[in-house]
């Protein structure tokens, strides 16, 4: 190692970064070596004006750094291509980094996801003596003690790990998936330097700074460490293979959790073929199976609330049975209850072409900060305005979302990661359907079902639900009111200045909101209050007495009818309302 590189090694030690502060200076040179060799590939595939910006010319040779200004001028293809071939080459984390991101049309514009997704790990297979290691350190015994028989050819392969049939004890043949021994350690030294790499970018870059690298770094490092530990997608597994156990249309492999670790996976072995490698299927059969993926989709997100997130037709299988298989539960989506009632609201406003609704539930499903709610709400308009007038069963979901999440990133407003990977799934699910069965509709399948969620939102259970559920938070509402007041007033005692800066033109829609249930809760203590005086006038046997009753305890129940109709009326209206 010459003079020059160390003194740019020790430079690099310098950086006060927390993740590499401490790092041993063997570590340290190895991931200098990786910068470097990154580095040069961004600068062969044409990125030498940002090479020289970022401040990473000393990672280049003398003849290399000539050139960087005159790069400018060679006519360079898409820079989405370009990237994608340097992650190619680049290959490991940087792979793995364009595969998320294609899946993340919110962070990066539709165009990079549609390039990323291109990307394919295509490693070399790892030797049978390193699978060995691999499997007999996990289960603390010799392989041909934990299988009777274990195929030394690789099933498949990729960067994180590689799958080989195998047999149980019990006689099952299986599918063993066994994580690559180092992979774990050069994802993590890779991970740094691309936070080293978003840092520098939004330090030098400004027209970088919008796409927020270092969100993107960090969302990619909880990514990894996800599908890296298999026992997380064995999890997966078990929960879909429970709700699809006894399915006539849909097989769903079985994790044995006694051959599973974290980095050891086993589930059972499901022959058949890729729906992308079923070239001869006739059309019934293709509108079979599109169809039969669709439903099971739309089971996943409005009963489950779990879902496949990756649902290309590279894990779709056509089994020999007939049935279809989904695998590969590395990437799975997960539902709250608040995220699911506002997808239901927001499909509900798309097939009823609602487009001032299917609007605020954008709105509402986003974490916004300080921008012109009217403003973005009418680029909303703009943006769908070919939708106006027409039949919402020509929404193409791909330019729907792109153009929403465009936006989205315009006002700086961050969707939950799970509704992004929910758009990007119903946009899979859309292509490979329509490939499959071209006279196929998205809008067309799903109308069912948003029919089904109107009549359950309508539903007295569901009205009955959401006023007990109004009138909790309402009454936390007022029982933290008399301590947040005594707060505020400690703080004005203590001499702090109180500014209170209103400036929303929905103040008056709110007031209104608020005056509505005040009323209910009125009326509420009302029939509460008649109900205890019905049930004491019993009590008492005071009065005339009709069928064992007194009269008057009658008339109270009554009152409590009437008033009891006229509230559940005027829920329901608002409701619908608030719906059509």
């Amino acid at each position: 190692m010459n003079f020059k590189r160390i003194v740019l090694i020790k430079k690099y030690l310098k950086l006060k970064l927390p993740i590499i502060k401490y790092m041993s200076f063997v570590k340290a040179v190895q991931n200098f070596s990786r910068l470097r060799t990154v580095v040069n590939i961004l600068f062969k595939e044409g990125f030498g004006e940002f090479i020289g910006r970022l401040g990473f010319k000393t990672h280049l040779s003398f003849e290399k750094r000539v050139q960087t200004d005159e790069s400018k001028k060679v006519p360079k293809s898409h820079m989405a291509v370009r990237l994608r071939r340097a992650m190619e080459q680049a290959g490991g984390a940087y792979v793995k980094l364009g595969q998320m991101l294609s899946l993340r049309a919110d962070l990066i514009p539709q165009d990079y996801c549609d390039e990323f997704a291109k990307l394919q790990d295509g490693v070399k297979p790892i030797s049978y003596s390193v699978v060995k290691k691999v499997v007999e350190s996990e289960f603390g015994k010799p392989i041909d003690k934990v299988f009777v028989d274990f195929d030394k050819k690789p099933l498949a392969a990729a960067s994180v790990a590689q799958v080989h049939k195998a047999k149980l004890k019990n006689g099952q043949i299986v599918a063993v998936k066994v994580q690559r021994p180092t992979i774990a350690k050069a994802f993590m030294a890779d991970i740094q330097i691309l936070q080293y790499i978003a840092g520098q970018a939004e330090k030098f870059i400004p027209e970088i700074r919008p796409f927020n690298p270092t969100r993107i770094v960090e969302e990619f490092e909880k990514y990894t460490k996800n599908e890296l530990d298999f026992l997380s997608e064995a999890r997966n597994i078990e929960t879909f293979h429970k709700k699809y156990k006894y399915s006539q249309h849909i097989r769903i492999p079985r994790a044995y959790w006694d051959y599973t670790t974290s980095k050891v996976v086993t589930m059972t072995y499901l022959d058949g073929k890729k729906v992308s490698q079923m070239k001869n299927l006739t059309k019934k059969e293709k509108k079979k199976v599109a169809m039969i993926v669709y439903k099971s989709f739309m089971m996943q997100v409005f009963e489950m609330h779990t879902f496949h997130a990756d649902p290309h037709p590279g894990n779709i299988f056509v089994l020999k049975d007939g049935k279809i298989a989904f695998l590969d539960f590395g990437i799975v989506g997960k539902l709250s209850p608040d995220l699911t009632d506002n997808i239901e609201s927001m499909v509900i406003a798309l097939v009823n072409g609602d487009i001032d609704r299917l609007a605020y539930s954008f709105i509402d499903l986003g974490m916004v900060e300080d921008i012109d709610i009217d403003k973005f709400k009418q680029d909303l308009y703009d943006s769908w305005a070919e939708y106006h007038g027409k039949s919402n069963d020509q929404i193409n979901m791909r330019k729907f979302f792109g153009e929403t999440f465009e936006l989205a990133r315009k006002y700086k407003i961050e969707y939950p990661g799970n509704f992004v990977l929910l758009a990007k799934a119903i946009i899979t699910i859309q292509s490979m359907g329509e490939t499959l069965y071209p006279e196929s509709n998205f809008i067309q399948i799903v109308r069912p079902q948003a029919e089904k969620l109107l009549r359950k939102r309508h539903s007295p259970k569901r009205v009955l639900k959401e006023a007990k559920k109004n009138a909790f938070n309402l009454a936390w509402t007022f029982r933290k009111f008399p301590q947040d007041l005594r707060s505020l007033v400690t703080l004005i005692k203590k001499g702090a200045t109180v500014k209170v800066d209103i400036d929303n033109k929905d103040v008056k829609h709110f007031t209104q909101e608020l005056d509505r249930s005040s009323n209910r809760v009125t009326f509420g203590l009302i029939i509460c209050g008649l109900v205890i005086a019905a049930g004491l006038i019993i009590l008492s046997e005071s009065g005339p007495i009709i069928l064992g009753v007194p009269v008057l305890a009658w008339l109270c129940f009554a009152v409590v009818l009437m008033l009891s109709f006229a509230l559940v009326i005027s829920i329901v209206r608002e409701n619908i309302g608030g719906e059509l």
